[in-house]
Formats: structure tokens, C-alpha cells, sequence
């Protein structure tokens, strides 16, 4: 139950955010960015964190959900009601393939983040070579003058906060229900020794397939949500490797080894990263800072924010009570 309780808990943080940032379009754009960085990263983390499975091309499955969206509406014209399911569809889809062959192989560790890291850089450079969908131009997607919430374009930034928040909190709430579960149980058996995990009986390959597909359909999900609220996708945006590595520096600065860590990271390095772009000229400025501030945590907090509140948390819990506290406990239950 405490893991609920916990999701319970950044629910309410986010709401309560989301209300603060109702008063300013400024502060409802970080939210939603820190809402989008912070569901990438935690999907992301289901993956390699909790089950070992370390990708450095999981942007392939933003920009399959954002290019379905782009195509779909300015080509297409069709609603997010048919462009966000199909982008899903076809990021599963590509993470069963990409995933079975993979696994068929035997391909983990650095070998495997080397594989989707080559997929991704296939897709990146065919869609930029692709005429249908606007080579390194990008896509723009048609806009109205009034709010049309069946193509979800709206005037306010706010309805976009909502989206995005709720997509946040389901996938926090669907990855503690796994955790919590026997699959839960299996990915981080195979994270922690995969072959005592296959000597219990554990199918090693389906459970990571299963892992692998999850984090792609919501990667494709945010995908699908960055290019309605954008109205733009090109390649270097969605399928850039920038962008896998915002995911794999949320994580480990937040902390890997927890469901809400990323997040953390997120919540802590999006409106340093968008405030560093606003008062810095300098392109880049951001990524420099995060290797900064990487070699820093990796020698002072190797575990991440997270991991460490968690163990201060926990000792503090274990301390012995002063004798004061003691006797008063137990002059209460004599009495």
C-alpha cells in the first residue's frame, strides 16, 4: 500500500501544481514540460531501472507517436481519436520487432542500448530523407482560429496541462500496479541476475518484451501529445538522440532504483533547463550543465535525490527514540 500511497502523493503534487500555474501561460508551459519529460523518463526507467533493459534509442518511439500525429492531421486530416492510437499501435508494434530480435540473440547491457541506439539513427535519418514526411523540414500541423477540443487544439495553454498531467499520474499509477505485481517481481529478478531468474523458471524473454512494449506504447503516447500541443515536429526534435539522453539524465539524477525518481529529476532539472536557455546565449548551455552536474552526483549521490531521501528517510525512521520518548510510551500503555 505504500507505493499508492506514494503515487497518491505526486497526484496531489501535481494537481496542486497545476492549480499554481493556472495564474501564468509562462508557468503552464514549464508544467506541462516537466509533466512531458517526467512521464518519458519514468517509462523510460520501467525499462532500464527496473528491469535492466538500457536504451539509448527510445526517442524512435516519440517520434513514431508524434509523426502519426503529424501526418495523420496535415495530410490526412484525420482527429486525435485515430492519429494517437495508431501512433501507438506502430511504436508496439516496432518494440515487438526490434525487441524479438534483440532478445532473440541474446543482445543485453551495452549491446543492447548500441542496437536501439542504431534503429533509432535509421529512423532519424530516413524520415529526414522522407518527402512525405517533410524531410528535415518537419511537419506543421493545420491550426484553427478557435479552440476545437476533437482536434485538441485550444487558445489556453491550460487543457494541454490537463492532458499531460493525467498522463503523468496514469502512468505512475500503471507502473506501481506492475511493480507490485508478480510481473514486477520478474523484471527486477532479470535485472538483478537474469540467468538465476531463467533457472527459476522465469521467461527471461517475454518479460522484457513485455517491459520493452509498455515503455514504447507511452513513450508514444507523449509523442502523440507533443506534436498536438506543438503544432510542429521535425526530426532533431522527437528523434533526436537529445532527446534519449534527457530521458537517461532525468533518471539517474532523480534516482533509478524507485518508480518516482525520474520524475524527480524532471521536476528538478526542466525549469533550471528552461531558465538556462532564457538568460543564456550560449547553444547547448543545458547539456553542458547536465554533465556537470552528473560527474557531480555520480561522486556525492551515486544512488540519485531520490534514492538518497529515501535512505536518510529510512535511518531516520530506524533511529533509536531518546529515553525521554521511551517512558513516556510506556507509562501510556501501563496505563
Amino acid at each position: 500500500m505504500s507505493g499508492f500511497r506514494t503515487v497518491a502523493i505526486v497526484a496531489a503534487l501535481v494537481v496542486a501544481a497545476f492549480l499554481l500555474a493556472l495564474s501564468d501561460r509562462y508557468y503552464m508551459d514549464v508544467f506541462i514540460l516537466t509533466c512531458f519529460y517526467g512521464a518519458l523518463a519514468v517509462s523510460w526507467n520501467m525499462m532500464a531501472g527496473l528491469t535492466g533493459l538500457m536504451s539509448l534509442g527510445h526517442a524512435l518511439f516519440v517520434g513514431i507517436g508524434a509523426y502519426s500525429v503529424a501526418w495523420g492531421a496535415s495530410v490526412q486530416g484525420w482527429p486525435p481519436l485515430v492519429t494517437w492510437p495508431m501512433g501507438v499501435v506502430i511504436a508496439v508494434a516496432a518494440a515487438a520487432v526490434m525487441g524479438m530480435l534483440c532478445f532473440r540473440y541474446g543482445l543485453r547491457g551495452y549491446f543492447f542500448a548500441i542496437a536501439t541506439l542504431a534503429f533509432n539513427e535509421v529512423a532519424f535519418f530516413s524520415v529526414s530523407a522522407s518527402v512525405a514526411l517533410g524531410r528535415s523540414d518537419g511537419l506543421i500541423l493545420p491550426t484553427s482560429s478557435e479552440d476545437s477540443v476533437m482536434m485538441l487544439q485550444f487558445f489556453d495553454k491550460w487543457p494541454y496541462g490537463l492532458i499531460i498531467g493525467t498522463v503523468l499520474i496514469a502512468t505512475l499509477a500503471i507502473g506501481q500496479y506492475l511493480l507490485t505485481s508478480r510481473t514486477g517481481y520478474y523484471w527486477r529478478a532479470l535485472r538483478d541476475n537474469e540467468e538465476a531468474a531463467e533457472a527459476l523458471g522465469v521467461n527471461a524473454r517475454a518479460y522484457k518484451l513485455r517491459c520493452f512494449m509498455l515503455s514504447a506504447g507511452i513513450s508514444a503516447v507523449c509523442g502523440a501529445f507533443y506534436a498536438n500541443y506543438v503544432a510542429f515536429v521535425d526530426p532533431r526534435s522527437v528523434l533526436g538522440i537529445d532527446l534519449s539522453i534527457q530521458m537517461l539524465v532525468y533518471s539517474i539524477i532523480g534516482g533509478m532504483a524507485l518508480l518516482w525518481g525520474p520524475l524527480l529529476g524532471a521536476v528538478l532539472l526542466v525549469p533550471f533547463s528552461v531558465l538556462l536557455r532564457n538568460i543564456s546565449a550560449m547553444q547547448g548551455s543545458e547539456i553542458i550543465a547536465y554533465a556537470v552536474l552528473l560527474v557531480v552526483l555520480a561522486l556525492i549521490l551515486p544512488q540519485g535525490i531520490a534514492g538518497w531521501l529515501t535512505a536518510r528517510w529510512r535511518r531516520r525512521k530506524a533511529a533509536p527514540r531518546p529515553e525521554g520518548f521511551a517512558s513516556v510510551a510506556a507509562a501510556e500503555k501501563s496505563a
